[in-house]
């Protein structure tokens, strides 16, 4: 099983950018991003980052004791049974990925924190 995960450059940039921006903590802007990328109805599963030099995290600090739920809503979303060793390093990073360019062009229009965490809680 796999516990470690590495996000782009990019991602990570935009991952610093909106943890400073919205005063939260990277891992809780990362399971924001997961839960938009979600909200996407393409699968992930082709999605592609630039590369693995950003950011490191491990397993518990981004799913913590919700791990089955995140696992559960990846599967249900790819609408497949998901293997172990490729659930966290690649569906749940790319879906960070994609989440996180989301959340930053949309905070790029908005460019005030609370405007920004309103409009994404009405989503």
């Amino acid at each position: 099983m796999k516990n470690r995960l590495r996000i782009s450059q990019d991602a990570s940039k935009q991952l610093n950018y909106l943890s400073k921006r919205l005063d939260l903590r990277r891992n809780i802007i990362c399971r924001l991003a997961v839960g938009k990328s979600l909200s996407i109805v393409d699968s992930i599963k082709d999605f592609k980052p630039e590369d693995s030099k950003g950011l490191e995290f491990n397993r518990p600090t981004l799913t913590g004791d919700q791990d089955n739920i995140f696992k559960a809503l990846i599967i249900q979303h790819e609408k497949k049974q998901i293997d172990e060793n490729i659930y966290f390093p690649i569906y749940f990073r790319n879906h960070i990925e994609r989440g996180l360019d989301v959340l930053y062009k949309k905070y790029q229009k908005i460019n005030s924190p609370i405007d920004f965490l309103m409009k994404l809680s009405k989503n």
